[in-house]
C-alpha cells in the first residue's frame, strides 16, 4: 500500500492539499463530516461509503482543474491524530475506509491518467501521530484489512 504512510515526523506544509483532523473522525458520521469539510465535498454529499468513494475519487483525479488535464502530482491528504480514525466504530468501517481510499488512490492501466503517475498512485495519505499512537493504529488497520498496513516512518526503532 504505497499510497499511504504512517509517520511521526514533522511534516512540511508544502504539497499537502487537505488536512483531516483524526480526532473528529472517531465515528463514521464524524469521519464523513470531517472529510467533507477538509476535501470540500459538494453540499449534496450523501454521507455513505458510495458517495464518499465518488467524492474522494473525483478530488484525487481532478484536484487542480476539472476542465484541464489530470494533475502531475498526487493529491496529498494529511490526517493528524490518525490513531483516532474510526476508533469508536466497528472494524468494518475502517476496512471500508481503507478500501475506498485504496481504490481512489490506485491508477488502473485503462484509466485516462494511467501514464501521468509513474508510481501508479494519484492520491497520497499521510497518517500522522505520535509513535505510540501509530503502534495502536497499525494493528487496527491490519485487522480491518490484512496487508493494508503501510510502512511506518519516524518510529523510534527505525
Amino acid at each position: 500500500m504505497n499510497w499511504a504512510d504512517l509517520t511521526s515526523h514533522d511534516l512540511p506544509g508544502e504539497g499537502v492539499a487537505a488536512v483531516v483532523r483524526g480526532n473528529r473522525c472517531r465515528t463514521k458520521a464524524g469521519l464523513f463530516t470531517e472529510w467533507a469539510r477538509a476535501l470540500e465535498f459538494p453540499a449534496h454529499f450523501g454521507r455513505n461509503w458510495d458517495a464518499f468513494h465518488d467524492c474522494v475519487s473525483e478530488r484525487a483525479l481532478w484536484h487542480s482543474d476539472p476542465d484541464g488535464p489530470p494533475p502531475a502530482l498526487p493529491y496529498t491528504i494529511l490526517v493528524e491524530e490518525a490513531a483516532q480514525l474510526l476508533v469508536d466504530a466497528s472494524p468494518r468501517e475502517l476496512k471500508m475506509l481503507l478500501q475506498v481510499l485504496s481504490d481512489a488512490a490506485t491508477v488502473q492501466s485503462d484509466d485516462e491518467d494511467a501514464d501521468v503517475y509513474p508510481d501508479g498512485f494519484r492520491l497520497r495519505l499521510l497518517l500522522h501521530d505520535a509513535p505510540a499512537a501509530l503502534l495502536d493504529l497499525a494493528p487496527r488497520m491490519r485487522t480491518a484489512a490484512p496487508g493494508a498496513v503501510p510502512p511506518q516512518s519516524g518510529h523510534p526503532s527505525q
